[in-house]
């Protein structure tokens, strides 16, 4: 089993841990009595609970194993807290096959079993917690507010985290500082973090010392600082209505830093929070009348280019992230955020190599900007990620690049980037860990991360999660976030295929195409027409396709117009070809529709059967999956001892050493390997072997 880690967020870096020494000793202490069954961490929001818990398992019993459950994964699929631990393919539904599963995966001995979040455990991993515990090799470290009912039972040591009596910050403040952030933040680490950020953002913590602390007023903010603080922490924890109602009525500084800090705060809010695009803008606009100072006005314009990237109006995002970058007041902050619009706008529209170039140069400066803007990191991750898949280089596109990558962006890419290679079932895997962290808070790649949850599951054949992630989907939906929430568009029709619906998901795979090029998301239009040809529609679509092709850069684009004119013509060649350039770009799933397409359409038994059997032999290199076009792919027709031989011949076996090994007569071997190559298309033992041949 692998360990795992909490990237907890401070100023520009991670908090150091401190201040916990008792309670780091009473767990440890309940995790090694085996009186009881382990520890239940309790405290109140923001007191630090997951933080600890992660310290504990990184920096405190290194050599246990340890298995996670992960509660609001997957609530629709059986003992959803540990689907990431159970196979998708024969689906567990009886608590002991899922005991003897998961302590086969924990090896022998000792584990920890480690449970966040517990009282938001569905009842079957509840249960599934509870048998474990009881084989007695498990030891619970577990946080939440209580055990749920199947768990009552269990007595592990409390240990109650009360408000901490001092914090040490990244950066040290003075006395009087450290006495009023402690009074204001009231012992949550979250709003302590959010105050020691905005402070720094308005520019009223400067160095060392908070100027002026104000007198605390009851629960009320007392500062703009606090109200700011406050607000952030509300929208970060969905109330959105509560935050804008704070900011509304909240004190309010003259200084242009503080004025545009106070604008940019409440526009994000109304945008992303509430959908209210039209009264953001125009907070925004306000800000840029009133504020004189270059550098603040720079800091509004590259917030609008931001708004404008995320309603997909990518023109004007593009003017207006060149007229702040053109302006004076540059800054290292503010360049990373303009040239984070730059790079996304450039991978969503299909200019890759103006995106790379963008990624480049925002990750050159890093050092000078990540302390500040922590937030573009993923951004620019996003958009090189989004460049890789667009042309096809799905190994570029899985690797990490730009550090501190939000966690939702990184598992919605890795989902594509494993759905593209046929992975389908650790494509849902990633797809359920993002979508478990967005349950913790708002993050601007929801839709990336949903839509390729209900991708992969509707491929899966799991269609209960497919639906409750579009539902989801469709309860976060903002007319202010439309460019990141294609990957949802593209994902609701293959739900419809899976419910035999194909016609209906051809008219909607169409209409997201017509959208994406309205919008000038050239990528995202390719894709979905791509899947129309999938779908057995290929002449609807192959004029629109060799059009975009001509005007995408890579060679992803072309060779899904090449497919879309061989589907079409029913050029047996074209689509044998087409499918070997996808298995070498690694998409196998895209390989083996084209070669089953390819063996609906040739008049020759033999080259069909050649067609059907490469299509086969795709197949098995991916999940289980069944397309349209993959539900002919069916099993060669070989006898038991034929399979044996077919095997060994991919694995390099001369006919000598197969009839040493099978015991059978050497002329019977070489007139079965005839019979073998007849029925599966090819000319000899060394096509077959090509055929066959283990993937690298």
């Amino acid at each position: 089993m692998t360990r795992w880690g909490i990237y907890a967020p401070g100023v520009g870096t991670t908090w150091p841990f401190a201040g916990r020494e008792s309670e780091v000793a009473a767990i440890r202490d309940a995790l090694f009595d085996r009186s009881g069954p382990g520890a239940l961490v309790s405290g109140a929001p923001g007191s630090g609970k997951s933080r600890l818990i992660a310290e504990v398992v990184l920096g405190h019993v290194p050599d246990l194993p340890v298995v996670e459950a992960r509660a609001g994964q997957a609530p629709a699929a059986p003992f959803g807290a540990f689907a990431h631990l159970l196979p998708l393919r024969s689906p567990v539904r009886e608590v002991a096959s899922a005991v003897e599963t998961i302590l086969a995966k924990a090896g022998s001995g000792t584990f920890l079993l480690v449970a966040d979040d517990v009282h938001e455990l569905d009842e079957q991993s509840a249960r599934l917690l509870r048998a474990l515990t009881g084989t007695g090799r498990a030891r619970l470290l577990a946080a939440g507010e209580r055990l749920p009912e199947p768990l009552a039972a269990l007595t592990p040591v409390p240990v109650v985290l009360a408000p901490l009596a001092d914090v040490t910050l990244v950066e040290p403040v003075d006395g009087p500082t450290a006495a009023y952030l402690a009074e204001a933040a009231q012992g949550d680490l979250r709003l302590l973090h959010e105050l020691v950020r905005i402070g720094r953002a308005t520019g009223v913590l400067s160095g060392d010392h908070w100027q002026d602390p104000p007198a605390r007023t009851g629960q009320k903010a007392a500062s703009l600082e606090e109200a700011l603080a406050q607000a952030s922490l509300l929208a970060a924890l969905g109330r959105p209505e509560e935050a804008e109602e704070l900011l509304a009525t909240s004190p309010r500084r003259p200084e242009d830093r503080a004025r545009t800090t106070f604008a940019r705060a409440r526009a994000a809010n109304l945008a992303y929070g509430l959908g209210r695009a039209e009264e953001a803008d125009r907070v925004l606009g306000i800000a840029l009348e009133t504020v004189s100072e270059p550098a603040e006005r720079r800091r509004v314009l590259a917030q609008r280019a931001e708004f404008a990237l995320h309603r997909a109006d990518c023109r004007q995002a593009l003017d207006l992230a060149d007229d702040a970058a053109s302006g004076p007041g540059a800054h290292p902050v503010a360049d990373a955020r303009i040239t984070s619009v730059q790079a996304v706008t450039a991978a969503l529209t299909g200019q890759a190599a103006a995106a790379l170039d963008k990624v480049r140069a925002g990750l050159h400066g890093l050092d000078d900007w990540f302390p500040r803007a922590s937030e573009c990191a993923p951004l620019l991750e996003f958009a090189r990620a989004e460049v890789w898949l667009s042309v096809g280089d799905l190994d570029a596109a899985g690797e990490d690049g730009a550090p501190s990558s939000d966690p939702v962006a990184h598992a919605a890419v890795q989902a594509r980037v494993l759905r593209a290679r046929g992975q389908i079932h650790a494509a849902l895997r990633e797809g359920w860990d993002g979508a478990r962290l967005l349950s913790r808070g708002h993050s601007l790649f929801a839709g990336p991360c949903l839509g390729e949850l209900a991708h992969a599951a509707a491929l899966a054949g799991d269609l209960a999660t497919a639906r409750d992630a579009l539902a989801e989907a469709d309860r976060r939906a903002l007319p202010t976030m439309r460019a990141l929430w294609f990957p949802v568009a593209l994902a609701r029709p293959w739900l419809l295929v899976a419910q035999g619906a194909v016609g209906a998901a051809v008219h909607g795979l169409l209409d997201a195409a017509a959208a994406a090029e309205a919008l000038e998301l050239r990528p995202y239009a390719v894709s979905a027409l791509h899947d129309v040809v999938r779908l057995g529609a290929a002449g609807v679509v192959a004029d629109r396709l060799a059009q975009l092709a001509e005007d995408s850069e890579g060679d992803l684009a072309a060779l899904c117009a090449r497919h879309a004119e061989a589907a079409a013509a029913g050029d047996w060649s074209g689509l044998i070809g087409v499918s070997f350039e996808f298995e070498g770009l690694g998409m196998t799933l895209h390989a083996a529709e084209a070669a089953a397409q390819a063996a609906e359409v040739h008049w020759d038994k033999q080259q069909a059967a050649a067609a059907g059997t490469r299509a086969w032999v795709m197949v098995q290199r991916c999940d289980q999956v069944r397309t349209p076009a993959l539900r002919t792919a069916a099993v060669p027709d070989l006898t038991r001892i034929q399979y044996e031989m077919a095997e060994l011949v991919a694995g390099g076996r001369s006919e000598e050493e197969i009839s040493e090994l099978m015991s059978l007569p050497l002329r019977t071997v070489a007139d079965q390997l005839v019979e073998i190559c007849a029925k599966l298309g090819v000319s000899g033992p060394e096509r077959l072997a090509v055929l066959l041949a283990p993937e690298v």
